[in-house]
């Protein structure tokens, strides 16, 4: 693909994660990046930390730039459905970092507004994407472990307390399953899939406990997603603590254990390992020798699909995201977590009903 046929990408909000997607578009086969929108264009640093990158004061000048073919949204996630509506209604493809929104019905929304401008709309579970999920996912379906079982997997760090970052504010959407707390979820519901030869499983019922800081979000917290055919998931996360950020998969002959599943063989490429181990304790390492940048994997899919002429992505779809997003609803509910934005919006929506 010659550097003109490239998709044009945008990146809105200029925060860590959107200069690690920057990496990759760099290093994808099918991208490259023009422009970056932001709030603070005086900011020091964007022009190295985004070479070669347009810098448009404000988010409403990238999405009117007319050399933007895609939007990859990376604000706070309040903003996320806000800003992609927009995009979308711009004629922009768009990419939402996860979570696409705080639930599954403000989700909705989005899904709504892409499908009405005719655009590509995916949200970004970078993991899904690499050939180490898919190597997993396969192993699954063709019975190495036999008739899958249980799957664990979890997803926290200890970050410092401070009741004014996005990880700890209440009005920002903090806590832990919202930050990371979709990866073990989203793993648990693709494993339960490829054990049924599907895409993906939504569970049957969710249950859960956690500990709500001073701030109200969720530092830490685990459920257990139960799921058709008697799968049971035990999922854990948090923001306070860190966790072992492993998955392991237990069937009727043998189990499986991924020791990196969300960032897979590196950011910047490396070796990934599954290991298959027997009921008679031995174990078969399963490989992933890969290069390739993680996030450049992940721009490459959204890049060959709007080739393609698809307006979803093959390693996350639509239905698959609204299902993830209920997971967490029912998985904050279980355990008393609401965000005053939500609070606000129902009583609001029952003012004027």
């Amino acid at each position: 693909m010659g550097t003109e046929a490239k998709l044009r990408w945008g990146i809105l909000g200029p925060g860590r994660i959107a200069q690690a997607f920057a990496g990759g578009v760099a290093r994808s086969r099918t991208g490259r990046l023009v422009a970056i929108g932001t709030r603070d264009a005086s900011r020091p640093g964007l022009a190295e930390a985004f070479p070669g990158a347009r810098i448009h004061a404000g988010y409403e000048a990238l999405l009117a730039d007319p050399e933007v073919d895609a939007v990859y949204i990376a604000t706070p996630h309040p903003a996320h459905v806000a800003w992609g509506v927009r995009a979308a209604a711009a004629g922009k493809h768009v990419l939402c970092e996860k979570p696409m929104g705080i639930n599954a019905a403000e989700a909705a929304v989005l899904v709504g507004a892409a499908r009405r401008a005719g655009v590509f709309l995916a949200e970004g579970y970078m993991y899904r994407a690499h050939p180490q999920t898919k190597r997993l996912a396969e192993l699954v379906r063709g019975g190495a472990i036999g008739e899958v079982r249980m799957i664990q997997a979890s997803f926290g760090f200890a970050a410092r307390f401070n009741p004014d970052h996005r990880l700890f504010a209440n009005d920002l959407a903090g806590g832990g399953i919202l930050d990371v707390g979709g990866y073990p979820v989203s793993i648990a519901r693709l494993v339960a899939g490829a054990a049924a030869g599907k895409p993906f499983l939504d569970p049957v019922r969710v249950v859960g406990a956690g500990h709500l800081g001073r701030t109200g979000v969720d530092e830490w917290t685990a459920a257990v997603l139960e799921f058709p055919g008697g799968v049971v998931a035990q999922v854990a996360t948090g923001v306070s603590l860190a966790l072992e950020n492993t998955v392991r998969i237990f069937g009727t002959e043998g189990r499986i254990e991924v020791a990196s599943p969300w960032f897979c063989s590196g950011k910047e490429g490396g070796t990934g390992t599954i290991v298959v181990t027997r009921p008679d304790g031995t174990a078969e390492t399963v490989t992933i020798e890969e290069p390739g940048w993680l996030y450049a994997f992940e721009a490459d899919a959204v890049g060959d699909a709007v080739a393609a002429g698809e307006r979803e992505s093959a390693f996350m779809s639509l239905a698959d995201s609204l299902g993830n997003l209920k997971a967490m609803d029912a998985w904050r509910a279980a355990i008393g977590l609401e965000y005053g934005i939500e609070t606000s919006a129902r009583r609001a929506g029952a003012a004027g009903g």
